[in-house]
């Protein structure tokens, strides 16, 4: 269970999250929320015909970012992904 569900139900249920620190260490779990997000719940997207930009902290290990984007094509099959540090976009917002 994920999003409004999971937090209209948050007394009930043991929580989960599939993030530490801005890594992910919870790949199954972190696929759920991506499987809502991307799902007929939220966005509503076609991912093929869609690039991605997904965003890090500083110091993300290479196989999170290896990870993360392997999933990113394989199982949603987006057309291209970009990956940016948070705090160097953040300066580009400025």
């Amino acid at each position: 269970m994920v999003g409004d569900e999971a937090s209209a139900l948050r007394s009930l249920l043991e929580v989960n999250y599939p993030m530490e620190n801005g890594v992910v260490r919870n790949w199954e779990d972190m696929c759920h929320v991506w499987d809502y997000t991307f799902g007929p719940k939220k966005m509503d997207l076609n991912p093929r015909d869609t690039k991605i930009l997904l965003t890090e902290p500083p110091m993300n290990p290479t196989k999170n970012r290896e990870k993360m984007i392997e999933v990113m094509f394989e199982k949603y099959g987006f057309a291209g992904a970009y990956v940016a540090i948070q705090a160097v976009l953040t300066l580009y917002a400025q």
